[in-house]
């Protein structure tokens, strides 16, 4: 059965999050866009993503301990640190976050996120981060766990 619109719609973003996050290269991101555009199966599609990681929903169990209200209003000074150490001010509860991974805080009235030499990374939006601002909204990625602001 020829695959929907709606689920090719859903295959290309996924591929090129899998390219920014520089899990797939320019040459096979390309090929398997264009497979995607001309596939005759919706099990074709799944095979060109299946070694893609997929995005994951907001897991409340994910966090051990979290601010009240707001993520950004439990910000003490204008500083949150995040990370699976219970000295962190939002702690997560996963092996793929460092013990203090990064640190959200306020500059000139902007949120600024920086990667603290985590082994997995920080990702703002599907890019991997040294340093970035963020707003309401932005996804937010540490190791494997991904969350909105």
């Amino acid at each position: 059965m020829r695959p929907s619109e709606d689920t090719r719609e859903r295959t290309v973003p996924r591929l090129r999050r899998g390219y920014v996050a520089g899990r797939l290269d320019t040459d096979t991101f390309a090929r398997r866009v264009d497979r995607a555009l001309r596939a005759d199966h919706g099990t074709e599609l799944h095979g060109l993503t299946a070694d893609l990681p997929r995005r994951r929903a907001l897991r409340r169990d994910w966090f051990r301990r979290r601010p009240r209200g707001g993520l950004l209003d439990g910000a003490a000074g204008g500083r949150l640190v995040l990370g699976r150490s219970s000295g962190c001010q939002l702690v997560f509860a996963d092996d793929t976050v460092s013990r203090r991974h990064a640190e959200l805080r306020m500059v000139d009235g902007r949120w600024i996120i920086r990667d603290l030499g985590s082994s997995n990374g920080t990702w703002v939006n599907g890019r991997q981060v040294m340093e970035a601002e963020v707003a309401p909204g932005d996804y937010v990625q540490l190791g494997g766990c991904e969350f909105r602001l």
